[in-house]
C-alpha cells in the first residue's frame, strides 16, 4: 500500500498454496497438535535444519529425510516453519521491497512459529489481528455489500448450513475433450454447487450477456491465423505434410500454410490442444521443460497416431527484427531445438515417420534464407523457382496477417472511453494464444464485462529501438518490453503477463517488464498442466479490484531508456568467482595496470542475498553472482567511486547474458547507479572489448586460464591416488599462485609449468589410472564452482572414481568459432581477422604449454571445436549455440576415450542443460547405456543426492569391469 491506496498486489503465481493444510498434513505426521504443541516445539528449537524453499513437495521430502536421519520434532516443526517462510518470501513477495508495518492474515497466522520465522527473517515486527482466520471473509462480505444493488436479496445460506444434509456425486462432463470428472454437491433446498472442472462451465453462474456486447478479439485473431493466406489451395491428393499446432505456429502458420501450399503439400494439422494432448505430451517427455513444449510433444504424437508419416518441426534460430539492421533476435533454447528433443522422446524410425528439421535463420541477409529454403525445397524434390514462388507468398501471407492484426488492434483500443480498462494479454503467441494453455482466459475476462486484447495487435515493433534490441536479444522479450512501454502510456490500459513454470527467458524479462512498466501494476500468471480455471480467475478478479482502486491515482515514472553501458572500467574491478581461472584473470588485469579482485568463493550468505534479490526462477548461477555482488557493496570499506564489477555478456539464446542487466537493474535498486558493470560481449568484437583494458590484456588472461586448465586437469589426475591426503590440492594452490605472478609480471611462464610438474611428479600415488573414469559435462558456472555443485568432484572422487571436466578454454575456443562464423556472415571483417588472429596465437601458447607436460596427462589433449561439433552433429546442431551442442560433443569423446560414466551438471531450470539431458538419452542408448547421472543444483540440499552418487560410481565401476580386458575370459560378462 501507498498512501493509503493498493498499488501493488501479488498472489502465488502457480497454486493456490493450502500452507495451513500442509503444516496439519505434516503435525499430524509428526503425531503432535498443530494448536500449541506445533508452535511450542518450533520456538524451542535452536538450530533448525534446512528444508529448502521450493514447493511443498520437496519441502515434505526433506523433512522426511532429516526425520530419518534422527532430527527430533523440534527441528523438523523449526524447519518447516522457515521453508514456509522463504517460500513465501521467494517465490510470491520476490525481488519487492518489504515495507516496515506487516500484517499476517489467515489460518496460518495462528501458528506462532511461522510468524516468529518471519520476524526472524524479515527482522521486522509482525503484526496478527485477533481475527486473522476470517479476515478475508470479513473483507470480502465489506465488498459484497459494497457492490449489490439497494434492496438486492442476498445469497447467504445462513447460520445453520452446517445443520444441513447434503450429498456428493461426480459425473464426467463430455462437452469438450478436457472430459472433466466434475462433483456435485446436492443440498436440501439448494441449487446444487459444483467444483472440479478445468473450466468454469458449472462452477460458476455468470451472466454471460454481461459481455456480449464486447468484441472476442482472441476468435478474431484465431479466424485471421488461419484465413491469412487466400491463394490456391494443395488439391486433395496431394502429399500430406504434418504440422503440430505448436510454439511458433500460433505467430507464423500463415507463412507455413502458404508455403506449403504453393509448393505443392497439404497441411494436415494436428487438432486444437486438449486434455488428451497434454496428458500424452507430459508422458511421452524424457526431461522436464515448460508446459508448451510438453504439450509440443502431444501435438507431434496425435499426428503419429493419425498415422501422417512425415512431419514438420524446423528448427527457427531467429525471427525477422523489428527494424532492418537489429542483430539480435533469438528464440528460446527449446523452441529451437523442438525436433532434437521430440527425436529423443520418440523412436520415428521404429515409427516409419520423416521428420523434416530444416534450419532456418529468418534474421540472416535475403540471400542466405532463400539459400536455407532452397536446400530444404530440395529434400521435398522441389527446385529453387518453385521454392521461390512458394516463399514469395509465404511472406505475403504473413505480411497480411500483421497488417490485419494491427488494423484491428488499432480500431479496439480507439473504441474504448476514457473511463474504460481493458487487459492486454502479453507473453510469447503459444502461451496467449492457444486456448488449452490460457485456459480461455481472454473468454473469461469477457464475460465479466471486460476487454481482452492479444498484445500482437499492439504496434509494439515501432517502439523496439536501438536500446532495446541490443539489450534484450530475444525477439520475444523484445516485444513484451514494448508492449509493456505501450500499456504503461494508456491509461485504459493493464495488462496480464502469462508464463509457464521454469521458463527461462521469462526468469529474467518479467523483472524488466516490471521496470518497464514504470510503477503500473500488471498480473502474472504462471499456467502448466495442474493449472485450473478457478485459481486463475480468482487472481483475475482481485487484479481488476485492483485496477479500480488505483486508476486515475497512479504516478508513472518518466525514464528515458538507453543503451546499456558494458565497458567502461574505473580503478578497481571486482572478478566472478565462477572457477580457478578467475585469479589468472584477475592477474592479467593487475598487469595491464588495474586493480582487480577475485570476489571471495560464494558462500550461504551469497545464498541469501542472492535469493532477497531475485525471484527465485533466475538460474542459480545468476542468484549467486547477484548474491556475491550484493555482499561486496554492503562490505565495509566498499568505494563505489573507484571500483566496477566484472561479468561477460552474451547474445543468447540462454540467460547467461542477461546477467549483467540483472546486475545493473540490482546496482541501481541498491543506489549504486556510478558502479559500472564491465560486460565485455562474448559475440563478435569480443577481442576488441577486453583489448581496451590495454597491455595486451587479452594474451595474458589467455596465458593464465590455459595454464589453470592444464594444472586442473593434473590436480584431478593425481589428487583420487594421493597417499598423503591434500597433499595435491597444497602442490596445486602453490602452482596456481606462481602462475598468477608471473602473468602479473607479463611473463610466459614456462618455468612455473615446469616446477609444477616437478612437484606434482613428487606426489606419492597409489596405482594411478586404476580408477572408473567419470566425465563432467554441463553449465559451465556450476562444474566449475565448488559452492554450487557442492563439491561434486571431490564427492566423485570420494566415492572412488576419477574425475574429467572440460576447461574453461574449450569455451573460449568455441566462443571464437562462433564469432567468427558470425562477424564472417555479417561482413565485418574487422572483428573477423582479430579473432583469427586471437586464436592463433592461443592455439601456439596452448601447444606450448602443453608440451611442457607432455607425457604426464593420462586424459591427453583436448580435441578441437571442429571435432566436438562433429561429434554431436547427429544428436544436436550447431546452428544451436551454447554449452549444449559442447556438452553433447564431449560426451561422445569421453566416451571415446574410455570413460565409464558420464555427469550432466546444470543449475535447476537450466535451459541447454536440459536439453542435454533429453538428447542423452537416445545418446547412451547407442553407447552400451553408459551409466549417466543428472545432477541439478540450486542452493537446496539434495537429500538424496549423495544416495545416487554412491549407486551410480557403482554402476561405472561395473562398467568399466565389463570393458576391461579379459573381463569375458574369466566369467564376469
Amino acid at each position: 500500500m501507498k498512501d493509503g491506496v493498493v498499488v501493488d498486489f501479488e498472489m502465488n503465481k502457480v497454486c493456490a498454496a493450502g500452507t495451513g493444510s500442509f503444516l496439519e498434513e505434516q503435525a499430524e505426521r509428526l503425531g503432535i497438535s498443530i494448536k500449541g504443541e506445533f508452535s511450542d516445539l518450533a520456538l524451542g528449537c535452536g538450530a533448525p535444519p534446512p528444508m529448502g524453499e521450493r514447493c511443498t513437495v520437496f519441502i515434505e521430502s526433506d523433512m522426511v529425510h532429516y526425520q530419518q536421519r534422527g532430527v527430533e520434532k523440534d527441528g523438523l516443526v523449526a524447519g518447516l516453519s522457515y521453508s514456509i517462510v522463504q517460500n513465501y518470501l521467494n517465490r510470491v513477495v520476490g525481488d519487492r521491497r518489504i515495507g516496515n508495518r506487516i500484517f499476517f492474515q489467515g489460518g496460518t497466522a495462528a501458528n506462532l512459529g511461522v510468524v516468529a520465522a518471519f520476524e526472524k527473517v524479515t527482522g521486522k515486527k509482525i503484526s496478527v489481528p485477533e481475527n486473522h482466520d476470517v479476515t478475508g471473509a470479513i473483507g470480502a462480505a465489506i465488498l459484497a455489500a459494497k457492490e449489490m444493488a439497494p434492496g438486492a436479496r442476498t445469497k447467504f445460506k445462513g447460520w445453520d448450513l452446517s445443520k444441513k444434509k447434503f450429498g456428493i456425486e461426480s459425473f464426467e462432463c463430455r462437452d469438450c475433450s478436457n472430459i472433466c470428472e466434475v462433483r456435485k454437491v446436492v443440498m436440501e433446498g439448494e441449487d446444487p454447487l459444483y467444483y472440479g472442472g478445468r473450466c468454469e462451465k458449472y462452477d460458476v453462474k455468470r451472466d454471460t450477456k454481461s459481455g456480449s456486447h464486447i468484441p472476442d478479439l482472441f476468435k478474431e485473431r484465431e479466424k485471421l491465423l488461419y484465413s491469412a493466406y487466400a491463394g490456391k489451395a494443395a488439391g486433395k491428393d496431394a502429399p500430406v505434410i504434418g504440422v503440430p499446432r505448436m510454439l511458433f505456429m500460433y505467430e507464423m502458420y500463415p507463412f507455413w500454410k502458404a508455403f506449403f501450399d504453393v509448393l505443392g503439400f497439404r497441411i494436415q494439422l494436428s487438432s486444437p490442444t486438449n486434455k488428451e494432448i497434454i496428458r500424452n505430451g507430459i508422458e511421452q517427455i524424457v526431461t522436464e521443460t515448460c508446459f508448451p513444449v510438453k504439450v509440443a510433444h502431444g501435438h507431434v504424437n496425435e499426428l503419429m497416431e493419425k498415422g501422417v508419416k512425415r512431419i514438420f518441426m524446423p528448427s527457427i534460430i531467429n525471427l525477422k527484427p523489428a527494424k532492418e539492421g537489429q542483430l539480435f533476435t533469438a528464440l528460446c533454447p527449446y523452441v529451437q531445438t523442438i525436433p532434437y528433443l521430440c527425436k529423443s522422446a520418440y523412436d520415428f524410425k521404429d515409427k516409419g515417420v520423416e521428420v523434416l528439421s530444416p534450419v532456418f535463420h529468418f534474421n540472416a541477409k535475403d540471400p542466405e534464407i532463400r539459400k536455407e529454403f532452397v536446400e530444404f525445397g530440395k529434400s521435398l524434390g522441389k527446385d529453387r523457382a518453385a521454392v521461390e514462388k512458394a516463399l514469395e507468398s509465404a511472406w505475403a501471407a504473413q505480411g497480411e496477417f500483421k497488417r490485419k492484426l494491427l488494423e484491428r488492434g488499432k480500431e479496439a483500443i480507439a473504441a474504448l472511453k476514457p473511463d474504460d480498462t481493458a487487459l492486454v494479454i502479453v507473453g510469447r503467441a503459444y502461451n496467449t494464444m492457444d486456448s488449452g494453455i490460457n485456459l480461455e482466459l481472454p473468454q473469461k475476462l469477457r464475460e465479466m464485462g471486460t476487454l481482452a486484447i492479444p498484445f500482437d495487435m499492439l504496434d509494439a515493433d515501432s517502439i523496439i529501438d536501438g536500446a532495446l534490441s541490443e539489450d534484450m536479444y530475444w525477439r520475444s522479450g523484445q516485444r513484451i518490453l514494448a508492449s509493456a512501454q505501450l500499456i504503461k502510456d494508456d491509461p485504459r490500459l493493464f495488462s496480464i503477463y502469462i508464463t509457464n513454470f521454469g521458463c527461462g527467458p521469462d526468469s529474467m524479462i518479467s523483472h524488466f517488464y516490471k521496470e518497464a512498466s514504470a510503477g503500473k501494476p500488471f498480473l502474472q500468471l504462471e499456467i502448466d498442466e495442474h493449472s485450473a480455471d478457478a485459481g486463475a480467475i480468482t487472481r483475475c478478479e482481485a487484479f481488476l479490484d485492483s485496477i479500480r482502486n488505483t486508476k486515475g491515482k497512479l504516478k508513472i515514472e518518466s525514464k528515458e531508456k538507453h543503451v546499456l553501458k558494458r565497458t567502461n572500467i574505473k580503478k578497481k574491478i571486482y572478478l566472478p568467482n565462477m572457477s580457478d581461472g578467475a585469479h589468472a584473470l584477475a592477474a592479467a588485469f593487475q598487469a595491464c595496470g588495474l586493480d582487480a579482485e577475485v570476489m571471495p568463493e560464494p558462500d550461504e550468505e551469497s545464498l541469501k542475498w542472492g535469493r532477497r534479490y531475485t525471484s527465485g526462477r533466475e538460474c542459480y548461477p545468476c542468484i549467486l553472482t547477484t548474491g556475491d555482488m550484493v555482499k561486496i557493496v554492503r562490505q565495509e570499506g566498499f568505494s563505489p567511486e573507484r571500483s566496477a564489477f566484472f561479468m561477460p555478456s552474451g547474445n543468447g539464446p540462454c540467460r547467461f547474458g542477461q546477467y549483467n542487466r540483472y546486475h545493473r537493474m540490482i546496482l541501481d535498486e541498491l543506489g549504486f547507479k556510478d558502479v559500472p558493470v564491465y560486460a565485455p560481449d562474448q559475440d563478435g568484437n569480443f577481442y576488441k572489448e577486453l583489448n581496451m583494458v590495454g597491455g595486451n590484456f587479452s594474451r595474458l588472461g589467455w596465458w593464465g586460464i590455459a595454464s589453470v586448465d592444464l594444472l586442473e586437469k593434473v590436480l584431478f589426475e593425481t589428487r583420487p591416488y594421493e597417499k598423503n591426503t591434500g597433499e595435491s590440492e597444497r602442490v596445486y594452490w602453490e602452482c596456481v599462485h606462481k602462475v598468477c605472478g608471473a602473468i602479473r609480471e607479463k611473463r610466459f611462464p614456462e618455468r612455473e609449468l615446469k616446477e609444477a610438474k616437478a612437484a606434482f611428479r613428487r606426489i606419492p600415488v597409489h596405482e594411478p589410472g586404476t580408477k572408473p573414469v567419470i566425465g563432467i559435462v554441463g553449465e559451465i558456472y556450476v562444474r566449475s564452482n565448488r559452492f554450487s555443485n557442492e563439491n561434486l568432484i571431490k564427492k566423485l572422487e570420494a566415492l572412488g572414481a576419477e574425475v574429467r571436466m572440460p576447461t574453461i578454454g574449450e569455451w573460449i575456443y568455441y566462443t571464437n568459432f562462433c564469432n567468427k562464423r558470425k562477424t564472417w556472415q555479417r561482413g565485418q571483417m574487422g572483428d573477423y581477422i582479430r579473432t583469427i588472429a586471437s586464436e592463433f596465437f592461443q592455439k601456439r601458447d596452448e601447444k606450448k604449454m602443453e608440451n611442457i607436460l607432455n607425457g604426464d596427462l593420462r586424459s591427453g589433449h583436448e580435441v578441437p571445436t571442429k571435432d566436438l561439433l562433429r561429434n554431436a552433429a547427429p544428436y544436436l546442431d550447431d546452428s544451436f549455440e551454447g554449452e549444449a551442442v559442447l556438452s553433447i560433443g564431449k560426451t561422445i569423446d569421453y566416451i571415446g576415450r574410455g570413460a565409464h560414466g558420464i555427469v550432466n551438471a546444470m543449475p535447476f531450470t537450466c535451459m541447454p542443460g536440459t536439453v542435454v539431458n533429453a538428447i542423452l538419452k537416445r545418446l547412451r542408448e547407442n553407447n552400451e547405456n553408459i551409466p549417466y547421472l543428472h545432477m541439478v543444483y540450486e542452493g537446496s540440499e539434495d537429500t538424496n543426492s549423495m544416495t545416487r552418487m554412491e549407486a551410480f560410481v557403482h554402476q561405472a565401476r561395473e562398467f568399466k569391469d565389463r570393458r576391461s580386458p579379459g573381463a569375458q575370459a574369466d566369467g564376469r560378462v
